[in-house]
Formats: structure tokens, C-alpha cells, sequence
């Protein structure tokens, strides 16, 4: 069974997640040619690994924005539902988050190694695909499926730095309409890490306080509101 409708689909993770939010660190070269290929439709493969929170679905999806006709699937939604998602004809931009979501699980492998041979076959449009984990340490039973994503461009992202992460916390928070002053930025950055999911999750929970009770978010506010005795500034 073929599934005729393309775009995007219902699975995956959606949000204000652009270029305009993200802060690429020291890949912004590569990231730049990914943008690039994808505008131009260009036949070439982006591999994106990173741990978890350093930005990997951001960027996928901020490619995704930029390119309104993309296949864009979160395999680690997609467990739930038919693998025949993936047999779709491939538009000039594809792009697939979480690969390693689906390893050990035949059936899934299959179709992404369908996928992946068509896109190969047809010499066109660019294919993006990210993991946690690198290619070649995806524990897929089919092997096979691992030396096709270890031919393509790896694009390694790694955690941001202090600055980097407040950076990116800040533009978050300005295309929500969400005035975070840099020192808060750094002081839930230094408080709560760098996984920007989770402070995502916690500009949430400050900015339902901050309409409640129509206060400026400086620290002494972040911490009333979060509960945090903690003396760190």
C-alpha cells in the first residue's frame, strides 16, 4: 500500500523551531550547505547525530519550514502508526528525525531501507536524516541499513556552550513574544543545563507566571516561580 499524500505529517514534532531560533554552534558551515542543498534540491545525503538536546530536531525542522512541500517524519512518533508511512514518492526535500527510534524493529528498518534506495535511485532531491547515536552505532538489525547511512555527509552536532545555550534560550523566547533579559537566560541555563527542550518546557511554565501576574522576568522572579532556593546567580 501506497500512501499518496505527501508533506508534512501529523508525527512529528512541531513548534516555532527555525533558523531564526537556532543557534548552530560550530557547525554553522555545514549547516548553511544542508540549507542550501535543500533550497536547490540538490541529491545529497545529510547524516545529523548528536546527543539528546542539542538541537538535531530543531534543525531538521527549521529546514522543514523553509521548504513547504518536505516528507518530514519523526520516527520517534511514528512507532504508534502503519511503517507504509515511509513508502511515499519522495518530494525534492525528505527529511526523517530519530532514525535510531526504529532499530531492532524489522518491519520499520525495511521500509526506511526502501526509502532510502529510492531516494539513492532517483539522483534527486536531498534526504536528511538524524540520530542520536552515529551511523554506524545504530543498533538496526539490518546492517545493511547502517553502511547506507554512513555514505552520506555527517553533520555531528554537540552540546552548545554557556553563551550559546542563553543565546538560543533568548531567541526562543523573543519569537514567543517573551522578553527574557540575558542574565536570566544564563542563570536557567546554568540552573537547569543545556538541554534546550527542557528549558523550552520551562519558558512555558515562566511565561503563564509572567502573564498572571504581569511581572519582568529577572531572576528573583524565575526563582519564586520555580520554587528554587538555590544561591546560584
Amino acid at each position: 500500500m501506497v500512501i499518496p499524500r505527501q508533506g508534512v505529517l501529523p508525527l512529528k514534532i512541531s513548534g516555532r523551531e527555525t533558523f531564526d531560533t537556532f543557534v548552530g554552534g560550530k557547525c554553522e558551515a555545514l549547516i548553511k550547505t544542508m540549507r542550501q542543498a535543500a533550497s536547490n534540491a540538490q541529491w545529497e545525503f545529510f547524516m545529523v547525530t548528536g546527543p539528546h538536546g542539542c538541537g538535531k530536531t530543531h534543525l531538521l525542522n527549521a529546514i522543514a519550514s523553509e521548504n513547504p512541500g518536505a516528507f518530514h517524519i519523526d520516527l520517534s512518533l511514528a512507532k504508534d502508526f502503519s511503517p507504509e508511512f515511509l513508502n511515499v514518492k519522495l518530494p525534492d526535500c525528505t527529511l526523517i528525525d530519530n532514525a535510531d527510534a526504529i532499530a531492532g524493529d524489522s518491519v520499520w528498518e525495511l521500509e526506511l531501507f526502501g526509502l532510502f534506495n529510492r531516494w539513492y535511485d532517483s539522483r534527486k532531491g536531498a534526504l536528511f536524516i538524524s540520530s542520536t547515536s552515529s551511523a554506524d552505532r545504530i543498533g538496526f538489525s539490518r546492517h545493511d541499513l547502517n553502511t547506507r547511512l554512513m555514505s552520506g555527509s555527517t553533520v555531528a552536532l554537540e552540546p552548545l556552550s554557556e553563551d550559546d545555550s542563553a543565546k538560543a534560550l533568548g531567541l526562543k523566547a523573543a519569537s514567543r513574544g517573551i522578553t527574557l533579559p540575558l542574565q536570566s537566560c544564563l542563570y536557567l541555563v546554568r540552573h537547569f543545563g543545556r538541554d534546550l527542550s527542557r528549558l523550552g518546557q520551562i519558558l512555558d511554565t515562566l511565561d503563564d507566571a509572567q502573564l498572571e501576574k504581569s511581572h519582568t522576568l529577572s531572576v528573583p522572579f524565575i526563582k519564586q516561580v520555580l520554587e528554587i532556593d538555590s544561591p546560584l546567580s
